[in-house]
């Protein structure tokens, strides 16, 4: 087996693939080697963005095929009820294992993907990058890592994490509005930000999931929440499950002249909601244009929008240290804001008219705790 690349990427996920199957040449003649400790394609997730005008088109933009999109969007807090009407706006699911087959796929022939290989060390030993698996040693001139473990140093915010726990199930009777996604149904907790998220596919079947945004969260509670709430549908039947701890900080990546980071550790989920599949998109999106070369890979380093960062820190502060309140900046958002402007500000792609409105739109004296309120 070959044992010396131009590249090599950890990970097999979400980021890696969508940067590698559009930023690689057809031309190219790079070798580059994927590492993915998983034994294949991860069957048990999904991916969620918002979609809509002045925001990047990620179906066409990188031939994907999205699984059902809503037009209609519901958020409830102590018995009260938002729906909005979201269009020209989306918001749209993918499945996980299609999106990731779909874009493997695409990829050069060039790349390798070695699945069941587990990274254990790395090594800089001059000018070259030691990576250390369980299929051996394997020797590049630069390294791409996506593995979703953050340094200490550099979170440059309140860490929290959001835990979810998931099934897509099936109903006997017509129980589903298969035209209205519930982004958040917040729940009683005075500890934690607590809510449930229900997206349905059609009259009969949904994903159903229960979330929460915590310091330290619990999974085998949380599991019993959700079990509780699975319930109320009556007899139903899983289809699939889900569960993930994702975190919730601002985090600024440390540079390094031969690796660069990418997805979780480099700063790509969104701190305050925990989504990435848009950050990923954008950031590809700012190098349009550009292919990988030999020398050239560094350039690509994602970098962070101060002024999301910014309000970001205040929103984990918040959920941080008000949690029982959170639901109610959650709800005051989506109620008082031009749902145009919310959607670019959680896509990464508000202007300053869109940061104005949804400034106005927050619970002021509540943000303004967050922001004074020392670390």
């Amino acid at each position: 087996m070959k044992t010396e690349y131009d590249i090599i990427v950890i990970g097999a996920g979400l980021s890696s693939l969508m940067f590698l199957s559009k930023m690689i040449s057809k031309k190219s003649k790079l070798s580059i080697l994927v590492l993915e400790q998983k034994d294949s394609i991860v069957r048990n997730q999904s991916f969620c963005i918002w979609e809509g005008p002045g925001l990047i088109n990620i179906e066409k933009e990188f031939k994907l095929k999205a699984k059902h999109r809503w037009d209609k969007i519901l958020i409830e807090n102590n018995k009260e009820k938002i729906k909005k009407n979201i269009h020209p706006y989306h918001y749209v699911c993918h499945d996980g294992h299609s999106t990731l087959k779909k874009l493997s796929r695409q990829l050069n022939a060039k790349v390798k993907i070695l699945y069941a290989s587990k990274v254990t060390r790395i090594n800089q030993i001059d000018e070259k990058i030691q990576v250390t698996s369980s299929e051996g040693n394997f020797y590049s001139k630069y390294l791409i890592d996506s593995r979703p473990k953050i340094e200490k140093n550099e979170i440059k915010s309140d860490y929290m994490q959001q835990a979810f726990i998931g099934n897509e199930i099936e109903v006997r009777s017509n129980y589903f509005n298969k035209d209205e996604a519930t982004i958040m149904s917040f729940s009683k907790n005075k500890t934690e930000t607590e809510f449930i998220y229900q997206l349905p596919f059609t009259k009969k079947r949904a994903l159903v999931e229960t979330t929460l945004f915590s310091s330290n969260p619990n999974l085998t509670k949380l599991q019993q929440k959700h079990t509780r709430n699975l319930k109320k549908y009556g007899n139903y039947k899983i289809l699939k499950s889900e569960r993930g701890i994702i975190p919730m900080a601002v985090v600024e990546a440390k540079a390094n002249k031969r690796i660069m980071k990418i997805g979780t550790s480099a700063g790509m989920v969104r701190a305050s909601s925990g989504y990435s599949m848009r950050k990923i998109a954008n950031w590809i999106s700012n190098h349009k244009g550009k292919t990988i070369k030999k020398n050239n890979l560094l350039s690509f380093r994602y970098a962070p929008n101060p002024l999301l960062d910014f309000f970001d820190r205040i929103f984990l502060r918040v959920i941080k240290d008000y949690p029982n309140k959170s639901p109610d900046l959650f709800f005051n958002l989506f109620n008082q804001s031009n749902h145009k402007s919310l959607i670019k500000f959680l896509s990464d792609k508000p202007s300053w008219l869109d940061i104005i409105n949804i400034i106005m739109s927050m619970p002021k004296r509540l943000m303004l705790k967050g922001l004074l309120k020392k670390k």
